[in-house]
């Protein structure tokens, strides 16, 4: 994994610590919606992140929630540059 990309998962993990100080570490691939690390009221906060690390916008209308769903699969998706499947289209 490339400095960018780890840095750029350094942040998400950043994000999800602020909103929860008392989850544990967070391995990459922990289910961060089904143990509610990403809810409904966050989420499109994490959206925005998500675009902004990335640099591309990612597509609500088409938008599969396992993208989201561990480290792993977030920065396979959208910081593996352009290999990676985006959400985006």
């Amino acid at each position: 994994m490339s400095a960018a990309r780890a840095a750029e998962l350094a942040e998400v993990v950043a994000w999800i610590s602020g909103r929860h100080p008392e989850a544990a570490e967070i391995g990459p691939d922990d289910d961060l919606i089904e143990s509610r690390l990403i809810d409904s009221l966050g989420f499109l906060e994490f959206i925005v992140l998500i675009e902004r690390l990335s640099g591309r916008p990612v597509d609500v209308e088409n938008l599969d929630l396992d993208d989201f769903r561990s480290l792993s699969r977030i920065d396979e998706v959208f910081f593996s540059g352009p290999s990676g499947r985006s959400s985006a289209g």
